[in-house]
């Protein structure tokens, strides 16, 4: 059997097919805005297209203790200094 490879990229853009269905199945609750400068992700799965949009502002990301958080994710909350938080 041969392994497939994937990057990244590649990686993250099926991940974000998959949330984007599910979105517009119902299947997956929209994030929401505790409090100011903390954002509540409800998903179990966090992709950089759960976060399009939603960092102005926000100085911390909060995610289920079981949530799974894409490296891309966890990359782009370090560039832009936002601490990821598992609860």
């Amino acid at each position: 059997m041969r392994q497939v490879t994937l990057t990244d990229e590649q990686l993250e853009w099926i991940v974000s097919e998959v949330v984007r269905r599910l979105r517009a199945s119902g299947a997956v609750p929209a994030p929401t805005a505790s409090t100011a400068g903390t954002l509540t992700l409800p998903e179990r799965l966090v992709t950089l297209e759960t976060l399009k949009g939603k960092l102005g502002g926000v100085g911390r990301v909060e995610v289920g203790c079981r949530a799974i958080v894409t490296p891309a994710v966890v990359d782009e909350l370090k560039e832009k200094k936002i601490e990821l938080v598992r609860g």
